[in-house]
Formats: structure tokens, sequence, C-alpha cells
């Protein structure tokens, strides 16, 4: 009888498991077909953030998929040349720019700058370019007042994660989009709209 007991227990443990692992799979795959529901409706872009300290990039990979392939823009720190080699299929339609022992760069919806060059922006925002990737805080909320740009300042594990804006599109009409500090490997998605960017151009 105990022994039954002990069996039916652990078949119940692992029946919770299961259907835990199910519903959380499926709570973010309602999550990433909303955001494709968005994306009908208006011009969005949906970004997805890695955070990574550069371990286990397989795991991180596998466990968020779905984010990953969701995304149109993937933007990272510590992700390395081996590693697009490697998950090339997920990656193979996105812009994206990693930062990791060399910058790797790759389509038309983001670009990458060391720092405040008016030239280089003035050259990207006639391209049409609706997110820039920088290094640095202040400059990211200095290029976001003065250039009709989302700029991204990437973190890894336990750094800031930080997106700029326009003021006038920030919730707290402060320039600062979205802030985030996360404590283990995981990706963010988070949808831009860059059809109101388009207030905020310079005269030609």
């Amino acid at each position: 009888m105990k022994r039954l007991i002990v069996a039916i227990a652990g078949w119940l443990i692992t029946i919770g498991t299961i259907l835990g692992y199910s519903l959380q799979r499926f709570s973010r795959y309602l999550r990433v077909d909303n955001a494709t529901r968005q994306k009908r409706d208006k011009k969005v872009i949906t970004v997805a953030l890695i955070h990574s300290d550069g371990q286990d990039i397989e795991r991180l990979f596998n466990e968020f998929d779905l984010e990953l392939r969701s995304a149109d823009v993937v933007v990272a720190k510590n992700i390395e040349k081996d590693d697009i080699k490697k998950y090339s299929k997920i990656l193979r339609h996105k812009s994206y720019v990693f930062l990791g022992k060399e910058r790797l760069q790759h389509g038309t919806l983001v670009e990458y700058i060391p720092n405040f060059d008016v030239t280089r922006l003035r050259a990207f925002e006639k391209c049409g370019v609706p997110i820039i990737i920088i290094g640095d805080k202040k400059t990211a909320w200095m290029i976001s007042q003065m250039f009709p740009f989302y700029c991204i300042l990437p973190g890894e594990t336990f750094q800031e994660t930080t997106i700029t804006a326009p003021i006038p599109i920030t919730k707290s009409s402060d320039g600062y989009y979205f802030s985030k500090t996360v404590y283990r490997n995981q990706v963010t998605l988070i949808d831009l709209n860059i059809d109101v960017l388009k207030d905020f151009r310079n005269p030609a």
C-alpha cells in the first residue's frame, strides 16, 4: 500500500510538471501571437533583447526559440560569430547587432554607432533606419531627442538594458521607453511602433 501511494505521488508530480511546462509554453505562444497581430494593425517592429553573460548560449536559444523566431530585430552582448553560424536558420532573415569580441551586424532595421556622430546619424535618418545601438546611456538619450530613433543600450545579466525614444512617445515623458535589469540569461520581447518616428524627422 505504501509503495502504491509513493507511486501515485510520483505520477502526480510528473503530471504537474508537464502541465506547468505546457502552460508556460502556451502563454509564451499567446504573447508571440499577440505581437504578430499588432504588426498587422500598424507598423510595429518586434525586438528581441538577449540578456546573456555569454555562457550556455545553446540553452538560451532553445528555451527562447519562440521569442527569437518572432522577432524582426535581435540585439545582444556576448554573442560570437560561431553562435551566429550555429543558429543561422533563426537569424537568417532578421536584422541584428551583436556586441562580443567583435561587432556582428546584419540587416537594414538597426545600426550601431560608437558615439554621437551627426554625419552618420543624418545618413541613417535619410535611409529610414529606426533603431540605433550605442554603448552609452546619456548619448542614447540625446540622440533620441535630436533624431527620430529608438536607441538601445544592450546589457548582459546583472546590467541594465535601456531603450530611449523621443520624449512625446515615452509613457513617463522622460525619454526612456524601456529599462530592465535581469539576473539570469533570458530574452525580452519589445514592440516598437516605428510609424510614429516620422513625426520627429528633421527637415531635409
